[in-house]
């Protein structure tokens, strides 16, 4: 005697299921959406086809499962495996809504490539710095959706009544006739959106997570519908061998080559470089070559440390990945027989910099501090790890120290000692947190832990003075991105290109250099051009970088770039401008004025910028070449 539900009872389970999804996808809608008759039909439509898209696999699975246990099942394994099947895989669809729902509402993007290379790689997850009590709420809300699809399917499933068979409206075949012309509708007003660049659809659909856009230029052209301005925005590169370096380095080493100490911070922006913030690096600063208007190289650590050890676009991350290429900065310290010292208070495979700039680095010299303790401490301890190798190493051979700072990551952590800003927020649930309301109490915990950075590069820089070693040693500061409070409508990093989530401080200590300011935009793709030749390579620049050399005295740029998993970005005095690179789906654009604020013209401005488009395009294809 079998126990298995009839297939009328799971076509109510999965109907209901259906509008729970829909529910949530209600949310990613804003109220823009239903202002005219058209974007609100096609909003409908989209939510309502997309909800039951989204609950695909689970309807497979659920299917599935019961064809399988009529076939073979018996009745003890029919009572547990159908249930925990339906409900699983349903609870499952509705937590991953809800995780791309807070995902987009923080940072502007939905569950992507970066976001699974964030899951799946060991200490992705580690370096959000969610507090237990984020971690405990989201646990609570995964059973939550859990159990409303428990609730789901015990009411749907109950022995007595008998449910009355479904209206014949809402019979399967007439529901699934129904979802057909839906989609069929939602795909044909999306088609001719992307042709005549009906901007408010074409919008609208980055709000859907894993949106098919439908391109129908081909076919409109048939029929006489002319093209829209804009439309066919975006870059596509093709797959190529690495030309990195372009042309054979031709090296002289320095007959006393220098140290090297570098710092970098986590989500460090530009204007925490304040004699309020960070006293000890301000005063370094107005002994070194300060960089006013600094930029990273992306809006995440991944690309922003990349950029800065290669000096190229981020997205030359995937070849190098693919290809493990170690950065040409790194080789050449190693062939001049440099002494290692490489810390990091999160995790050295999480971005896989163990598989690209520290590739080819002893494990013995690649230290990581990523749990145990909170994040400040774990500055501390690094720092005084790095002090001690300072102290016992080979003085007859140049050295290499490297940091990576944590505290100035979310949630922003610091000692009870280091407090200057207040009131700030004891702690801070990312799942409950008032960003709108508490955002300032949020970035007076931001200040706290600058503050106490600066403190730890002040030992560095004190240290180095005492010992003797400041007089041989360049000292670089950075931050690997910034960070956003909402002044341009969200917190943290990695949505924008914006000068709060793009721009860091930038010091630079080079022996024998007066102090300076340069002004103008500078990037993380100048510092291998500016140290290489500081250890003997003779070759120019372009040979081996998109950088510049910020010692040189006719140093200049007219614009900086930033990229991330698939846009790149043109940041200038007037204009930033980010376009999809290799994207298929519905991907944001950004168009702003110099200030970041939104412009209308967006024709007008891509018109201006044109020249540094056709150059950015060709630099994304410099060191690779086509595969033949």
């Amino acid at each position: 005697m079998t126990t298995l539900p009839s297939y009328d009872r799971l076509h109510r389970f999965f109907l209901l299921s259906g509008l729970w999804v829909a529910l949530q996808v209600t949310t990613f809608n804003t109220a823009s959406q239903y202002a005219g008759v058209a974007l609100a039909l096609w909003t409908l439509a989209t939510t309502l086809t997309y909800a039951f898209f989204y609950l695909l696999p689970a309807l497979l699975g659920g299917y599935l499962a019961r064809w399988l246990l009529a076939w073979r099942g018996s009745v003890r394994v029919e009572r547990i495996v159908l249930p925990v099947v339906l409900v699983g895989m349903t609870g499952l669809t509705q937590a991953l809504l809800f995780a791309d729902r807070v995902i987009y509402g923080m940072y502007g993007f939905h569950i992507n490539g970066f976001v699974a290379d964030l899951v799946f790689t060991p200490g992705g997850i580690d370096s959000l710095g969610a507090s237990l009590g984020t971690q405990m709420t989201a646990a609570l809300i995964v059973c939550a959706l859990l159990a409303v699809q428990a609730a789901t399917y015990a009411w749907v499933m109950r022995r007595s009544p008998a449910p009355r068979p479904l209206p014949r409206g809402l019979r399967a075949h007439w529901l699934l006739l129904a979802l057909l012309c839906l989609t069929v509708s939602e795909r044909v007003a999306y088609g001719y959106s992307s042709v005549v660049n009906y901007q408010p659809i074409l919008f609208a659909s980055q709000h859907y997570p894993f949106y098919l856009p439908l391109s129908m230029r081909k076919l409109a052209a048939r029929v006489g519908i002319e093209e829209g301005a804009e439309a066919s925005a975006g870059v596509h590169i093709k797959a190529g061998q690495l030309n990195y370096p372009q042309q054979p380095l031709r090296i002289e080493p320095p007959a006393r080559p220098m140290n090297i100490v570098w710092l970098v911070a986590e989500s460090l922006r530009y204007d925490m470089l304040d004699p309020a913030i960070m006293p000890r690096l301000w005063d370094f600063s107005q002994q070194s070559l300060r960089l006013e208007q600094h930029f990273s190289g992306g809006n995440t650590t991944q690309m922003g440390v990349f950029s800065m050890f290669y000096g190229l676009y981020a997205n030359y991350w995937f070849p190098m990945l693919d290809a493990r290429r170690t950065p040409l900065l790194m080789d050449v310290l190693q062939q001049q027989n440099y002494q290692f010292n490489l810390r990091t208070s999160q995790r050295f495979t999480y971005p896989a910099f163990d598989k690209t700039i520290f590739g080819g680095m002893k494990p013995a010299d690649m230290h990581s501090h990523f749990a145990g303790v909170p994040a400040w401490q774990r500055d501390v301890e690094n720092i005084d790890e790095l002090l001690k190798f300072v102290d016992r190493r080979d003085s007859a051979k140049p050295f290499m120290g490297y940091m990576f700072f944590e505290s100035t990551h979310a949630n922003y952590d610091f000692p009870p000692d280091g407090v200057i800003a207040k009131p700030y927020v004891e702690d801070f649930n990312y799942l409950t947190a008032d960003f709108s309301g508490q955002i300032g109490k949020i970035k007076n915990r931001y200040i706290n832990a600058a503050h106490h950075v600066d403190k730890q590069i002040g030992r560095v820089v004190a240290h180095l003075r005492e010992k003797g070693l400041l007089d041989n040693t360049i000292v670089i500061v950075l931050g690997d991105h910034g960070e956003e409070f909402m002044e341009r409508g969200r917190w943290g990093h990695s949505a924008e290109f914006n000068r709060f989530q793009t721009s860091t401080p930038g010091v630079l200590w080079v022996p024998g250099n007066k102090p300076r300011v340069i002004s103008g935009i500078s990037s993380h793709l100048d510092i291998p051009a500016t140290l290489l030749p500081l250890l003997g390579v003779r070759n120019p620049p372009a040979d081996y970088s998109l950088g510049q050399n910020l010692l040189a005295p006719d140093f200049h740029r007219d614009y900086a770039v930033a990229g991330d998993w698939n846009r790149i970005a043109y940041l200038g005095e007037k204009l930033k401008v980010a376009f999809p690179v290799n994207a298929s789906g519905a991907v944001r654009d950004e168009i702003t004025d110099g200030d970041d604020r939104p412009i209308g013209d967006r024709a007008q401005a891509t018109r201006e910028i044109r020249p540094a488009m056709v150059e950015m395009m060709h630099n994304l294809k410099r060191f690779s070449s086509p595969r033949g």
